[in-house]
């Protein structure tokens, strides 16, 4: 079995700066290319330390990968140490300098002479061209193993990997023993309460089984070798929590509830207080959100909500405006106001402060209209402000999920 090692090269990753979103994208390609990732190191841009994990990596691994370091500027010291680390001399590339040139004037903006740094390609190597920015990746291979450097920049990473570097590797390596996977999400359930359901239950052999908590939700994930058995331990698994599942693989909550809509030639519409529009945002981050979103209001004060969505001043004065009566008004408002067939309202405090022991923080109350039904609910979200705000829309979302699917929650 071929594996792989990833080094991701960047200060402002090791500073909490920038969440090193290459390393969970690469590590995903790798395992479906029978090239599983063997260990990952976060370095410095510094000459030493880029050194010591090159070293390491190249000695341990049959693929290795580094991401980060290539632009033009001083701090930008990667593909020179690459180059001293293969004992390379610089190359200028005249071809890439051109590409380069060429990316600058289609933004009408001159050429700064410093980006021609990021024509300069070791000796032996191979430059890969980037389409979506001006640093090239490099290829280096050396009788079975095979080097990649890619820039950091997540959206030119996945350009250049996809479109230059995969062909090369399943060229050399095929991918005949690729690591398969099937994930099941899972919702208003714990995790403890899950194990409890599927007591005594377990993979088939040589398959293994992770459970992956996320932020009011627990995901399963089952992978292996074996296609078939993956997919099979995933069936067996589906049959004891069926209920508790929204959807599985890639699907998000967002991409699950566009489906349910459009099959069902429904429309929806949003009220939000606390959430300050979040959950429109995630309704409108898909292409073709048109098509099932009609629109929203983010009524923050209390003269919006009674002016907007015709909450009535008696429901202030006597429940509040974190209450389900007030979030049942809302419903009614967005729905009346964008004649949509469903209505979702999100009313509640979300901190650090507005908080009393009748509704401690993280109290959210939830407003429903499907066709002539209304109902409301309230949960308690525990975490900062920025936690609770997210559980309080991805609840929304998942709870019209499982209504519309039909599961009792």
């Amino acid at each position: 079995m071929h594996i792989s090692a990833i080094i991701t090269i960047g200060n402002e990753i090791l500073l909490g700066s920038t969440i090193n979103t290459n390393l969970a994208w690469l590590a995903k390609e790798l395992a479906l290319l029978g090239l599983p990732v063997e260990f990952s190191l976060t370095v410095k841009d510094e000459a030493k330390a880029i050194w010591q994990a090159l070293k390491h990596a190249w000695e341990s691994c049959d693929v290795v990968i580094t991401t980060g370091g290539l632009g033009p500027t001083d701090d930008d010291i990667t593909k020179r140490e690459i180059a001293s680390f293969f004992g390379a001399e610089m190359r200028f590339d005249a071809e890439i300098w051109a590409n380069i040139q060429k990316n600058f004037s289609a933004r009408n903006l001159a050429t700064p002479e410093i980006n021609r740094n990021q024509a300069l390609v070791p000796e032996g190597f191979k430059s890969l061209t980037n389409l979506r920015g001006t640093a090239p990746g490099l290829f280096y291979e050396q009788g079975g193993k095979s080097f990649f450097a890619f820039a950091g920049v997540p959206l030119e990473m996945r350009h250049v990997f996809s479109t230059q570097a995969k062909p090369l590797l399943v060229a050399k390596y095929g991918s005949g023993e690729a690591i398969h996977q099937e994930t099941l999400h899972t919702f208003g359930i714990s995790e403890s309460a899950l194990a409890e359901l599927l007591a005594g239950f377990s993979p088939l052999p040589e398959i293994n089984l992770a459970w992956l908590p996320q932020t009011g939700r627990v995901d399963l994930r089952f992978y292996g070798r074996d296609q078939e058995k993956v997919t099979e331990s995933a069936n067996n698994c589906l049959k004891l929590v069926g209920d508790q599942v929204w959807g599985c693989n890639e699907d998000t909550p967002v991409s699950v509830l566009h489906n349910l809509l459009r099959k069902l030639k429904l429309t929806i519409s949003v009220a939000e207080s606390c959430t300050g529009g979040l959950l429109q945002k995630m309704l409108t981050d898909p292409p073709g959100a048109s098509e099932v979103f009609l629109g929203g209001v983010v009524s923050y004060s209390n003269q919006l909500k009674q002016s907007l969505l015709r909450v009535r001043s008696e429901t202030l004065a006597e429940h509040g405006a974190v209450s389900e009566n007030c979030a049942q008004e809302m419903a009614a408002g967005i729905k009346n106001l964008t004649e949509s067939s469903i209505a979702i309202s999100i009313t509640g405090v979300a901190g650090p402060d507005g908080g009393n022991p009748q509704k401690p923080v993280g109290t959210v109350c939830f407003g429903f209209s499907v066709f002539n039904r209304m109902w409301s609910l309230t949960q308690t979200f525990s975490g900062d402000r920025e936690s609770i705000r997210h559980k309080a829309a991805e609840f929304a979302l998942l709870y019209l999920i499982k209504h519309l699917q039909g599961t009792k929650i």
